[in-house]
């Protein structure tokens, strides 16, 4: 089957594709709107409207026209059933209906008079005079009730006239304008969802596309909406997991350079100990395998770290952190590795603060720590509070980030060139880490010139 046969073929199964619930649907609300409406009109045509006794007059009216105009037949059909004998009655009324072109049977004159009729036609009606009953005018004209009573019987001739076209014959001369109708709705439903159907067509042969692992797939936006809003989001959905699946395979390949550096040292100090030639070399290459255990074990408490801050982790317990105390103690403790360096903590007096302690506190500790890698004689560090939460700013008079890449910092495992580099020690982690703690405190973190000459990173999050 040809491409063009398959899409019509699909286009038209029967309540399974667009077009036919669309045109169904379109079907049966106008089914129910004429309904409605014709439900509504024969109520409106039915009423007695504002002047009860002049509608009865009118009827009244009607009926004694009717009465006369019946006066012959009744007096024919009266005397043709009593010359027969009465138990013969009702099979010459059953012959009779051939000829008539309205119903026309006997009934008990105690069934026509529970029916809600007139107080006239009730009237005549007990006193055995024939009369009729001017039913309410319906969509396709009137219905009227001639009723002769038999005399000396309890029986009714009821004929139901019916004045207006008949319903048949209305359908019939309505046939042709509907199939019209139906052809145009038909062709209108076609015109307006054949291209929401091969856009909405297109859009999933790119979502499966995408499931196949072609990660650069993506939805076309230049549609109708509401498709172009669901594109749109496909593609911002897919552009997400595409950056994030870059980052991973980004990481896998940083953590396993990362790792290669320790464990090819770690095997030279092995076999560099299977051939020592004494208890001080022997113990010598025992103490560098113990420095690279020691990188390694740090290399996977940072990885671990970075894991349980990402986007779906559980929410951080926050507490109430007096933020200056903290940071004293966080610098009194970093100082002791660089001795050469003055660390000033700028704040106005106590300042509490919400967050999480402990990583707040990892947050802080590793922008001081990137801080004396790179400053040449002074980190300063200052507290704020402002209107709309709190800010911990870290400046050094080191080199310095260039803007382009202030915001690539960030990622992990990444080290800048010239005195940002792998000489100065980390894993290219702990700025990573910084960041996704912001994050979890619904937070930012960013690089900002200083005063001093270097660089100055700012850590911001809301109060709570």
């Amino acid at each position: 089957m040809s491409p063009p046969a398959r899409t019509f073929r699909r286009l038209f199964h029967p309540m399974s594709s667009l077009f036919a619930r669309m045109y169904v649907g379109i079907i049966v609300a106008l089914v129910l709107a004429v309904a409605v409406m014709a439900f509504m009109a024969t109520q409106r045509l039915t009423s007695k409207g504002t002047d009860e006794a002049q509608a009865e007059q009118q009827a009244e009216e009607s009926a004694r026209e009717f009465e006369q105009l019946n006066q012959g037949l009744h007096w024919l059909l009266e005397n043709q059933l009593r010359s027969q004998p009465r138990e013969r009655w009702a099979a010459i009324v059953n012959e009779w209906q051939s000829h008539f072109s309205h119903p026309i049977a006997l009934r008990s004159k105690a069934e026509v008079l529970t029916q809600e009729l007139p107080k006239r036609t009730r009237e005549r009606l007990l006193t055995g005079q024939p009369t009729a009953w001017m039913r309410s005018p319906g969509l396709t004209g009137e219905r009227v009730d001639l009723l002769l009573p038999l005399a000396d019987s309890e029986l009714v001739l009821v004929q139901e006239v019916l004045f207006g076209p008949p319903r048949e014959l209305v359908l019939e001369f309505l046939a042709q304008e509907l199939a019209i109708l139906l052809l145009v709705l038909g062709v209108a439903v076609l015109v307006l969802t054949f291209p929401l159907y091969r856009h909405v067509t297109r859009l999933a042969a790119t979502t499966n596309a995408f499931g196949r692992g072609e990660l650069g797939a993506r939805a076309e936006t230049r549609v109708p909406e509401p498709i172009g809003h669901l594109a749109r989001t496909f593609n911002d959905m897919a552009e997400r997991i595409h950056r994030m699946t870059q980052e991973q395979q980004a990481t896998l390949q940083a953590i396993s350079h990362e790792l290669r550096t320790p464990i090819s040292r770690l095997h030279f100090a092995l076999d560099m100990a299977r051939h020592a030639q004494g208890q001080s070399e022997w113990e010598s290459q025992l103490a560098d395998m113990g420095k690279d255990v020691e990188e390694l074990d740090a290399l996977v408490e940072e990885l671990l770290t970075y894991t349980r801050l990402h986007r779906d982790a559980p929410p951080l317990e926050w507490e109430s952190i007096e933020l200056v105390a903290l940071v004293t103690e966080l610098i009194q403790q970093l100082a002791l590795f660089s001795p050469h360096l003055r660390i000033l903590l700028v704040a106005d007096g106590s300042l509490e603060c919400q967050g999480s302690p402990r990583y707040l506190r990892r947050a802080i500790s590793n922008l001081i720590r990137n801080a004396q890698r790179h400053a040449r004689t002074e980190i300063r560090v200052q507290l704020e509070k402002g209107d709309s939460g709190y800010s911990v700013l870290v400046d050094d008079d080191g080199p310095g980030i260039p803007p382009q890449d202030r915001e690539r910092i960030f990622l992990p495992f990444t080290r800048l060139d010239d005195s940002r580099n792998r000489k100065t020690g980390g894993h290219g982690l702990g700025l990573a880490i910084v960041h996704r703690i912001m994050q979890a405190h619904q937070g930012s973190a960013r690089v900002a010139d200083t005063p001093l000459g270097g660089a100055r990173i700012i850590l911001s999050w809301p109060q709570r």
